[in-house]
């Protein structure tokens, strides 16, 4: 057990490259290239997910006392991008599915440069000068989210180009599968948390944090969609995209980059908190959309 334990840090990362290079074979050239065809929604999306959902986390932060740890967490799962899962669940909600997979494609570009500037901005501002002592190198970092993301990315999406039916085929061992990794990775993460203390103190700890953060980025991301005259499923699909994170990336980066299980604990209660509630804004949002495209 001790020596798996160790290995929980790998693991991680191994599973997040799994997950991305599963997402990389449901995307093409088109999914980068479409914010010519939309750029209303496509710009309205990546603002809130690159710039909202962050402001958002850091003004929780601000208003609600909670440990440093767990602010850091929040921080981290605030400047993650949407995540595979978020395709399923646009899907599911009868969202635009492509707008869904095109801001995942170009968030988890942007983001690589956007999260460490965010992180350390964070470190500084949350745990002051022992914070100083922890910031992320910039170009290092850069370069290990990239082969953790964008590099399996683009691997997949060779697969994809050379052999495109068997790509087209896996299409939905992928989402679902995605699904199977990411509760995987909770249960490595859940056991992280217990070697250093009680899993379900961290819980009780982020639950509150973690639920403001969740509905008030679904929220925005929606209104802010509407505000702009979107249709219902570009909004319904924008707001997922804002509310649905990549934790995997998230709790990847806590306990391997910063090697603190206790800021991953955030981004796993987040992994959770958000699929609960996703399921309930999938009916909502179906009910919504079809009502429109009945009119």
């Amino acid at each position: 057990m001790t020596e798996l334990l160790a290995l929980i840090p790998i693991l991680l990362q191994i599973l997040l490259f799994l997950i991305m290079f599963g997402m990389g074979m449901t995307l093409t050239l088109t999914d980068f290239t479409r914010i010519g065809t939309a750029p209303k929604a496509v710009f309205t999306g990546l603002i809130n997910q690159i710039v909202l959902v962050p402001l958002i986390a850091y003004s929780i932060v601000l208003l609600i006392p909670m440990e440093p740890m767990i602010a850091m967490g929040l921080m981290i799962c605030a400047c993650c991008p949407g995540g595979a899962v978020s395709n399923l669940f646009s899907y599911l909600a009868k969202g635009d599915t492509a707008l869904s997979i095109t801001l995942t494609a170009i968030s988890s570009i942007i983001t690589i440069f956007t999260i460490p500037l965010i992180i350390n901005f964070s470190l500084d501002a949350i745990l002051g000068a022992s914070g100083k002592s922890i910031q992320l190198p910039l170009g290092k970092t850069i370069f290990n989210i990239f082969k953790l993301t964008a590099l399996p990315v683009f691997l997949g999406m060779l697969i994809n180009y050379k052999f495109p039916l068997t790509a087209n085929k896996s299409k939905p061992t992928i989402k679902w599968g995605s699904i199977i990794v990411i509760v995987l990775a909770l249960i490595f993460m859940v056991m992280k948390l217990e070697e250093i203390g009680d899993s379900f103190t961290f819980l009780k700890a982020s639950f509150i944090s973690v639920v403001l953060l969740n509905i008030a980025t679904l929220g925005v991301g929606f209104l802010s969609a509407k505000g702009f005259k979107l249709t219902t499923k570009q909004a319904a699909t924008i707001s997922i995209e804002s509310g649905m994170q990549n934790n995997v990336l998230g709790m990847a980066i806590a306990i391997g980059l910063l090697e603190s299980p206790e800021m991953a604990a955030t981004a796993g209660v987040y992994g959770v908190i958000m699929c609960l509630i996703a399921v309930g804004m999938i009916r909502l949002y179906r009910n919504m959309i079809l009502k429109e495209e009945k009119v």
